[in-house]
């Protein structure tokens, strides 16, 4: 286990971890293994070796019996595989596939295992981990928002204000945005620009009532769903992550867009996963 349980979390890549012991059995009380080895693929690809341990640096368990000890930590496992976080998705996993073998030239893994082994000496073998890659969002919060209207219709004027991403769970978040004449902090999916470019009486793409226009994080990928009270679809050209700055290039088919940049004030940084 690790601190996701038996799992990895794209938002924590550099956390992420599953280590366990295992204690050889056999009918030498373990000491007929020679080596212990595992393999690693993704999403049902290729496996690569990961990691091997010879019988010299076994440990001893509790029991007396030969011992191994392996920390698998997420950065290594997709260094091996030769992944970037642009290469991999919540919801897929790792396989973690090993192999065991004895002094008298006997070879197990988890496709023979269980034959292999029937009416000899019982004990408990690991052989395969399936690792799935779970994600966490955490963007709600409220941000310091520059907002230059562009696209098709025409504006490019320029709007100053905050801009909250309230959140929904499971990665689902309102966009709310203030300022001055807008301190109720209204559902606002233009983040600004409407007021900027149709007047600071606008009416906004959805509100709690009308439209189910969405913004999503799916492991970083942001995006959105629903359309809003006019039937307008939204999506995102670009996302760029620099520290404290999150710049979010969007777009509607109505032809209305804009370029915000929010910026965090609370000492933290934007999770450099993010992307469109």
């Amino acid at each position: 286990d690790g601190p996701y349980g038996n799992a990895f979390n794209f938002s924590d890549i550099a956390g992420s971890y599953i280590e366990f012991t295992v204690e050889f059995y056999d009918e030498n009380q373990g000491r007929n293994v020679t080596e212990y080895s595992w393999t690693v693929a993704y999403d049902g690809g290729d496996p690569v070796a990961l990691a091997s341990m010879s019988s010299s640096n076994f440990g001893t368990s509790p029991d007396g019996l030969p011992s191994a000890s392996f920390k698998f930590t997420m950065t290594d496992v997709m260094a091996a595989l030769g992944l970037t976080e642009n290469d991999i998705e919540g919801g897929k996993s790792f396989e973690f596939q090993a192999t065991l073998k004895k002094n008298d030239g006997k070879v197990f893994t988890s496709v023979n295992t269980s034959s292999n082994l029937q009416g000899q000496p019982a004990f408990r073998a690991l052989f395969q981990i399936k690792t799935n890659i779970i994600c966490t969002s955490d963007l709600g919060g409220t941000f310091d928002a520059h907002t230059v209207a562009n696209g098709p219709w025409g504006c490019t004027n320029e709007w100053t204000g905050q801009v909250t991403f309230i959140d929904e769970g499971n990665g689902v978040y309102i966009i709310a945005a203030q300022d001055a004449d807008h301190p109720d902090n209204p559902w606002d999916f233009s983040m600004g620009a409407y007021w900027v470019c149709y007047g600071t009486g606008a009416t906004l793409p959805t509100d709690e009532t009308t439209g189910d226009l969405r913004l999503t994080d799916a492991c970083g990928k942001l995006g959105y769903s629903g359309t809003s009270r006019w039937g307008e679809v939204y999506w995102l050209n670009s996302v760029t992550v620099d520290g404290a700055n999150l710049t979010l290039d969007w777009e509607n088919d109505y032809g209305e867009g804009g370029v915000t940049t929010l910026t965090r004030t609370d000492g933290s940084t934007w999770p450099t996963n993010l992307r469109n």
